[in-house]
């Protein structure tokens, strides 16, 4: 579908989530992601396409009637409501008896922890207890799908966490079909059984998060999903599936063919901080090995379960490394000469415009 767009910046989309599963955009402010679940939701009308709910078109159905639930910073909760009546509205406007209700208030309660503050107002709550809330009003009329507009944003990291672990026990347990937009990499890689990158109006891909980081469609997929260090170069020659690439900084390297590219072509190369190799040498100078690329030590940052390794290469382009928190050593040290180097398959070449 194409979503109605006075500004232009959503292009044509197409996406599945399949029952009982979430499927995660990772996407910012600019991508258009609001829009489009709002298109879902029945707030905007698609310029073209359809939107099928359960192999039913629903374009013409009101929001109302889609038996959807949504989850977003610009759909408030009611001031004047307690929790508890709170999450009960929804059921009173879907015309749910009295004794159903009240069954169905009380789970919902009980499943997001909010039993201590089911007699509080919103703005007597916390910024988690009110995500909890909002979560609950969505899902109390059990919707055939849950939209949430990047429901945790406001949130410090711990009570993020903790909201994310909730919502994957409550997708489990109620068996719910969730389309989640976020700008966070990591809960989108965590919630999302499917993982889409929306940039700009553009979807590059779609697909199990193992697939994505190992398999990018292109350069934004790796650097967005998996971190990738980005480095342009020329293809020298192509051999089956992989390329010989001669970077800006004068030495060649190989990797896996990402798109179908030709010798002599511009290209990107794309390589994760963790696939690549260090090593330090005992004496300067020399001719590095095949594969093999002069660098610079210039910062080291501990993050806890990992050290964050900064080198620059000999055009002042730089690559960062992630290597285990126990490679702690002396040879870390600052402006140390360096070689870093890996296997051609845990890199991907794609082609980049002449003008890039």
């Amino acid at each position: 579908m194409r979503p109605g767009d006075p500004g232009g910046l959503i292009r044509e989309i197409s996406l599945a989530v399949q029952a009982g599963r979430c499927l995660t955009l990772l996407a910012d402010r600019r991508s258009g992601a609001s829009l489009l679940l709002d298109v879902v939701a029945g707030h905007h009308a698609p310029a073209s396409g359809r939107v099928l709910l359960d192999g039913t078109c629903v374009e013409r159905m009101r929001p109302g009637s889609r038996r959807l639930g949504m989850v977003s910073a610009r759909d408030p909760l009611f001031p004047n409501l307690d929790v508890r009546r709170t999450i009960e509205f929804t059921l009173r406007a879907a015309g749910t008896s009295g004794a159903i209700r009240r069954r169905r208030v009380a789970e919902t309660i009980a499943l997001l922890g909010l039993d201590a503050v089911a007699t509080r107002r919103p703005a007597e709550l916390d910024p988690e207890a009110t995500a909890r809330l909002a979560i609950g009003r969505a899902i109390v009329a059990e919707p055939r799908l849950l939209l949430l507009d990047d429901p945790f944003a406001q949130l410090e990291r711990l009570p993020r966490q903790a909201l994310q672990r909730t919502l994957q026990r409550l997708g489990r347990a109620r068996g719910l079909t969730m389309l989640l937009a976020t700008g966070d990499r990591s809960e989108a890689l965590l919630l999302g059984d499917e993982v889409g990158l929306l940039e700009r109006g553009r979807l590059h891909q779609v697909g199990p998060p193992p697939m994505l980081l190992d398999r990018p469609a292109d350069a934004m997929v790796a650097h967005r999903l998996g971190d990738a260090n980005l480095l342009t170069g020329r293809i020298v020659r192509v051999d089956d599936d992989v390329a010989l690439v001669r970077l800006a900084c004068g030495h060649e390297v190989e990797a896996e063919l990402g798109d179908e590219i030709g010798e002599s072509a511009l290209c990107m190369l794309c390589v994760p901080p963790d696939r690549i190799a260090t090593a330090f040498p005992g004496r300067p100078g020399g001719e590095p090995g095949p594969g093999m690329l002069p660098a610079t030590l210039q910062e080291v940052v501990h993050l806890g379960d990992h050290l964050r390794l900064r080198f620059r290469l000999e055009d002042g382009g730089e690559v960062t490394v992630r290597r285990p928190p126990g490679a702690v050593a002396v040879e870390l040290r600052q402006n140390r000469p360096a070689l870093l180097a890996w296997q051609a398959h845990h890199a991907r070449v794609f082609a980049t415009a002449p003008d890039a």
